[in-house]
């Protein structure tokens, strides 16, 4: 069946994630360029659709909650080398918020500070 004629309902949250992921690789109006900006968010949207086919919805919601509380306090506590790049970090941790307010918007503000 056309994409454009199934029903709003059987949209699953590992389409919505493919189509982020294929508009961020494949679109004319911002093309790829490979930044780390684009890295942060391929990466974590590569890594969530993984998750989003093998686990259940409350294991997917309590592993990148941690991730984000993780990722929260490098970012605050500037645990990070030379190396690092806080852009990448920071699109990584943006995107992973964005998929987790689409399953639950309490998880904007759910974050643990424990791992």
């Amino acid at each position: 069946m056309n994409d454009s004629k199934r029903s709003a309902s059987a949209i699953t949250l590992s389409t919505i994630i493919k189509r982020k992921l294929s508009f961020l690789l494949d679109n004319d109006i911002c093309p790829w360029i490979g930044d780390n900006t684009d890295l942060g968010e391929r990466d974590a949207l590569e890594q969530l659709l993984a998750d989003s086919t093998s686990m259940v919805e409350k294991e997917f919601e309590e592993k990148y909650l941690l991730e984000i509380a993780r990722l929260k306090r490098r970012i605050e506590g500037k645990i990070f080398s030379v190396a690092d790049n806080d852009d990448y970090y920071e699109s990584f941790s943006n995107t992973i918020i964005e998929i987790l307010s689409l399953i639950n918007p309490k998880n904007l503000y759910d974050f643990d500070d424990g791992e």
